[in-house]
């Protein structure tokens, strides 16, 4: 599945397996009706430019690519951290900002399940040890979901589950009145 869309939301069209999840994340923690202020703005990443505005965001301020909340992208606040669920084929995938004190955001996403089977084996074992991981198959395409609570998706990402993509350098504050 080839999208043009922002960096949080680009799936590969390599044979990746992504962990997905069966609700937003964190569950039952209430979605956020827009996007807070604090991370409101214009954001270097990589060679884009990533906006947040109230109401969703946008790529390269190309109008094409603009993302708006709803009930297939959501965000949600917990711990100082920003969890935005993507709702891809019935299952949710995960991206994570966590803000620093410049305004910068650090970008997280879980690392992919590994094709080999040995790897995958043992990745699969390790976070079965974390929380329940439930494999199914559908159409020969593997899918393996995970439902933690909002303390042990924290607990992933300091474990190191969740790897730094890169930094979103911020390069313009949003503008209030």
């Amino acid at each position: 599945m080839n999208k043009l869309i922002p960096f949080l939301f680009v799936i590969s069209v390599v044979a990746c397996t992504e962990i997905t999840y069966n609700e937003p994340q964190p569950r039952g923690i209430t979605s956020l009706a827009s996007v807070p202020v604090k991370i409101q703005g214009t954001y270097l990443w990589k060679e884009d430019t990533i906006t947040f505005f109230e109401r969703g965001f946008r790529a390269k301020d190309k109008k094409e690519d603009v993302l708006f909340l709803s009930d297939s992208i959501v965000i949600k606040n917990y711990k100082n951290h920003y969890f935005i669920s993507y709702r891809e084929s019935g299952e949710w995938l995960l991206r994570i900002l966590k803000p620093l004190k410049n305004g910068d955001l650090i970008y997280l996403e879980m690392e992919n399940v590994p094709e080999e089977e040995p790897k995958r084996k043992l990745f699969l074992d390790r976070l079965s040890k974390e929380t329940p991981v439930i494999k199914n198959t559908v159409d020969s395409v593997t899918h393996y979901l995970i439902n933690p609570s909002p303390k042990k998706l924290l607990t992933l990402v300091k474990r190191g589950y969740f790897q730094e993509k890169g930094t979103l350098l911020k390069i313009k504050s949003v503008i209030t009145n």
